[in-house]
């Protein structure tokens, strides 16, 4: 199955998870940047601020047609209980390429993001092939790898 891992990381954790689950999977990975400057503490702020109003963004240059890979995995931190602006954009984007779409996220409280799953399948219009919610302590201990290992797309 040709996989495409679009992901978003202002932290790194999400980058870090994208990359592992490429070398699982042989997966080609598209990194969203975001244009607005979400640096620092005012970033963060503002950062949450936009993903609470369901905000999208201006993204960097994109290298990928989603049209082009059976599966989309999309990777990206929650804030404020919501999908991120960089992730919303790319998904609004782009739903209309996506064949099968998963998504994984590093947040800092996992089990009470389960809110985002629905909103991100009724974005995508496709029920999720997968889904996959972790911590920092999962990156901390490296538990993550088994979880991404784990996964049945």
């Amino acid at each position: 199955m040709k996989t495409l891992i679009a992901y978003y990381s202002r932290s790194g954790s999400n980058k870090k998870v994208a990359l592992e689950l490429q070398k699982i999977l042989g997966a080609d990975t598209e990194e969203l940047i975001d244009t607005v400057n979400r640096a620092g503490v005012l970033g963060f702020l503002m950062g949450g601020r936009d993903a609470m109003k369901q905000r999208e963004t201006v993204l960097g240059p994109l290298r990928y047609d989603p049209a082009n890979y059976d599966l989309v995995i999309l990777s990206s931190p929650i804030w404020a209980g919501n999908i991120t602006p960089a992730i919303r954009t790319y998904i609004n984007t782009f739903r209309d390429k996506f064949k099968k779409a998963a998504f994984v996220s590093v947040s800092g409280m996992p089990s009470n993001n389960l809110t985002v799953l629905p909103v991100v399948e009724s974005l995508t219009g496709k029920k999720l092939a997968a889904s996959l919610l972790l911590g920092a302590k999962d990156l901390r201990t490296d538990s993550y790898i088994e979880k991404l290992k784990a996964l049945k797309f």
